[in-house]
């Protein structure tokens, strides 16, 4: 069941359309409260969220909360250019991501067809700010750091992979390749409020890793 909340009854309704005609069962939630709520844990697996001022708490918290019941979120965070939520997005795991303009084809296609890390790694590059989320929030904390550092930890192999093939196999990683995936560590280091010091793309791995490694314990 998918259960969508965007605070905008319109596109409400048509994303609910959308997911009819393409046989995916949707209901439309009024409150986001109802959410969190016990009584709606089991209801469904999939929610299209959107920032909304009826959402009471901060709205990274918010998603921290529902990623903390395991749900899949459909994120619409609005304009792409400078996202404030799109950091603690991806932080969560959260990949299914639809920017403004919002077409309801594509938010059916996320939900039918989930976004991969390799979709939005570009997304990585642009961060600057370190994450943090609300305390209050988090009852199983331990819990909650491994679920927070799982897309970090995705990406470090993703970026091991990539090394391995350009020292087992020279010529398929080339130059331009490589200054990328140094572009994407230096990225994922800012994500965390930590300078990237080694050019060396072997380096930069080992040192991505101990910076993940301080994170998770």
């Amino acid at each position: 069941m998918v259960f969508i909340y965007t605070g905008i009854s319109k596109l409400d309704d048509i994303l609910k359309q959308k997911c009819e005609e393409n046989k995916i069962k949707a209901e439309i939630v009024f409150y986001p409260e109802y959410l969190l709520e016990e009584k709606s844990r089991n209801l469904y697996e999939i929610v299209v969220l959107a920032p909304h001022e009826d959402i009471k708490m901060p709205f990274k918290d918010f998603l921290f909360a529902l990623r903390q019941r395991n749900k899949r979120i459909i994120l619409l965070p609005g304009e792409k250019e400078n996202n404030r939520y799109l950091g603690y997005a991806l932080a969560l795991g959260i990949y299914d991501i639809v920017f403004d303009p919002v077409m309801p084809e594509e938010v059916v296609k996320r939900i039918k067809t989930p976004a991969k890390f390799s979709d939005v790694q570009d997304l990585f590059l642009g961060l600057k700010e370190k994450v943090n989320f609300s305390g209050e929030v988090i009852e199983e904390k331990e819990e909650n750091v491994n679920e927070i550092s799982g897309s970090k930890i995705e990406m470090l192999q993703h970026f091991k992979l990539e090394a391995s093939r350009s020292e087992t196999e020279p010529g398929i990683v080339n130059a331009e390749t490589e200054k990328k995936a140094l572009e994407q560590i230096e990225g994922m280091m800012k994500f965390l409020g930590r300078k990237l010091t080694k050019r060396d793309l072997s380096e930069a791995l080992v040192e991505l890793e101990d910076a993940l490694i301080k994170l998770v314990l």
